[in-house]
């Protein structure tokens, strides 16, 4: 096999894009750009390596000919990942582009989804690489090295090629998001996956403040409105790849939770939805939170998640819990959730 090295290059740069491109996804703050940084700068290393990958393809397919099983789910493999770069840097220079009602940002995570057992299999199957003295010599380090200059060389490049050339993609956030209607209380209405109830009904729906708590609160939406007098101005960034400025009024978690009595030995707060979605935060994060009635100066829509929803700044859209019902205030860690929601 020529350059075996190739191999255990690409495994590395992957896991690189695999890691990355999660921590982006749920990032919300700006202090941690340079994790999407990694994530283009590993994308152009890739296809730096290509040059490499390409010649073992050819010397095996040139070598055997016939078309087995195997060589087809390598093919597909070989396909998605083309896809998933293609899609990425399409985003990142022209974008926002739409296709069927899905942003080209949130196809190319699904198809980096599809590729992952793929890949895994791949490597599995290519286990015996590992074994080569010839794929762990200087030249996995050198060649690595060298993709990843390349990788950074090229991703610079690439951002001044969007100023220059004023494309759409010089004006992203530095999640990858695009602007959509900021300041107008007008923008996209979407759910995390089918979490999507039926218009809440106010006369029955409440707000249950429990758990590690001195005084459980049950408020009733009359009786929630006359405390949502403060505003915040803060940035939703969805996941799909849009994100949008609004004034937020409602009223503060701290305020909430200081009427409710936190214990000494509260640790994490859950929001919870009418629809069982869920998402905790640590005890001096959720302090920072807004439950918000109005957006724009307008009660809160359906869609929006009235009659209440959480505003959670530094935190992506996914996190921003709509249809707001209860605060569960725990005795045990934020980590004890589910990296993403499954509703």
């Amino acid at each position: 096999m020529r350059f075996p090295w190739v191999n255990l290059a690409l495994f590395f740069l992957l896991g690189i894009q695999v890691i990355t491109g999660y921590l982006g996804l749920v990032n919300g703050r700006s202090q941690r750009a340079w994790i999407l940084w990694f994530h283009g700068i590993g994308a152009y290393a890739l296809i730096f390596l290509f040059y490499w990958k390409s010649q073992i393809v050819w010397e095996t397919w040139r070598r055997k000919r016939r078309w087995t099983g195997t060589r087809q789910s390598f093919v597909l493999m070989l396909g998605l990942l083309i896809l998933v770069l293609v899609s990425g840097l399409v985003w990142s220079f022209v974008g926002p582009i739409y296709l069927g009602g899905f942003s080209l940002i949130s196809i190319h995570m699904y198809l980096a989804v599809l590729l992952i057992p793929l890949l895994g299999w791949h490597v599995w199957r290519m286990r015996f690489v590992w074994r080569l003295p010839a794929a762990k010599n200087r030249r996995l380090f050198t060649g690595t090295a060298v993709s990843l200059l390349a990788g950074l060389l090229l991703w610079q490049n690439g951002r001044w090629l969007r100023q220059w050339t004023h494309l759409s993609g010089a004006s992203r956030r530095f999640t990858g998001s695009y602007e959509t209607g900021s300041n107008t209380g007008l923008f996209p209405v979407v759910s995390w996956i089918a979490d999507n109830p039926p218009p809440v009904n106010t006369t029955q729906w409440q707000l249950i403040i429990t758990g590690a708590v001195t005084h459980p609160l049950h408020l009733t939406y009359d009786q929630l409105l006359p405390l949502a007098d403060e505003q915040m101005t803060a940035t939703l960034d969805c996941t799909g790849g849009w994100y949008t400025t609004q004034t937020w009024r409602g009223v503060r978690l701290s305020r909430l939770l200081q009427m409710a009595g936190l214990t000494e030995n509260a640790l994490s707060i859950t929001v919870r939805s009418v629809t069982g979605y869920q998402r905790r935060f640590t005890v001096a994060e959720g302090m920072g939170y807004l439950l918000a009635t109005h957006v724009a100066e307008r009660p809160l829509t359906h869609g929006h998640g009235f009659p209440l929803r959480l505003v959670a700044p530094d935190q992506r859209g996914v996190n921003w819990v709509k249809w707001v019902q209860e605060i569960q205030i725990n005795q045990t860690s934020k980590i004890w959730q589910l990296p993403l929601p499954l509703q």
